[in-house]
């Protein structure tokens, strides 16, 4: 939790025993008065006890446990969603690409958090019935890339869905987007460039999952390819 062992000892003192005061926490924990206030004053800060005026006098409590669990949560939620850049920064130094894999929704929506940031998309993509579980994140999606003015241009799969699905996009979008229709056969899941990341997803039936890989060479090489199959690709509106 990032606090001190006499913290940690302080705060079960005052769970113990509720709204109380200096003394009788000094008294239970065996810790002088003035190391008390020291260490309280460290858990009010860390949001893990709070003071309660009384009579004219000033008293303190403990916050209930569950603010542990709850701020444990939010700490391995900000790691996991920091992760794909600190494992980023650290194969930067090695000079190898970063390759990750992330599962699930959670982990497909934590990839599509991390594009609004981007100022480009390049997308191939087989807009199908399987979006429906995704809808209200691309929906998200659509806004920041309105908000932000995102450019994107996505070549979708010569399918009546693709086109219905991305004739929506457009009108949610705005100017920004544009799409092209692949004129062969096998687009199946999405590939995204933007920035120095390529994202490889696979979003059929309840197998979910992205296979996000960061190295600016590739994703330059990836963005080359796109432009040339979007020469090749039809226009679309």
């Amino acid at each position: 939790m990032g606090i001190s062992e006499k913290s940690a000892n302080t705060y079960l003192a005052g769970l113990a025993l509720g709204t109380t005061s200096v003394q009788e926490i000094a008294r239970k924990t065996g810790l002088k008065r003035p190391t008390v206030y020291l260490h309280i004053d460290e858990l009010i800060q860390q949001g893990l006890f709070e003071i309660v005026p009384l009579n004219n006098k000033q008293y303190y409590r403990a916050v209930d446990p569950e603010v542990l669990e709850q701020r444990l949560k939010k700490n391995l939620s900000d790691l996991q969603s920091s992760m794909p850049e600190l494992l980023a920064s650290r194969a930067n130094t090695m000079g190898k690409p970063q390759v990750t894999m992330l599962e699930g929704l959670e982990g497909v929506g934590r990839v599509y958090e991390e594009m609004k940031k981007a100022n480009s998309w390049r997308v191939w993509s087989n807009l199908t019935s399987v979006y429906t579980p995704l809808h209200e994140i691309y929906l998200g999606l659509t806004e920041a890339v309105k908000e932000n003015g995102i450019g994107v241009r996505e070549i979708i799969a010569d399918t009546k869905d693709a086109k219905r699905y991305s004739r929506f996009i457009a009108r949610m979008c705005g100017p920004t987007y544009a799409a092209h229709v692949a004129t062969v056969d096998g687009l199946a899941n999405d590939t995204i460039v933007y920035g120095n990341v390529v994202a490889l997803f696979r979003l059929h039936e309840l197998n979910l999952f992205v296979v996000r890989i960061q190295d600016k060479t590739i994703a330059d090489s990836m963005r080359a390819l796109f432009d040339m199959a979007w020469k090749s690709a039809r226009p679309f509106r």
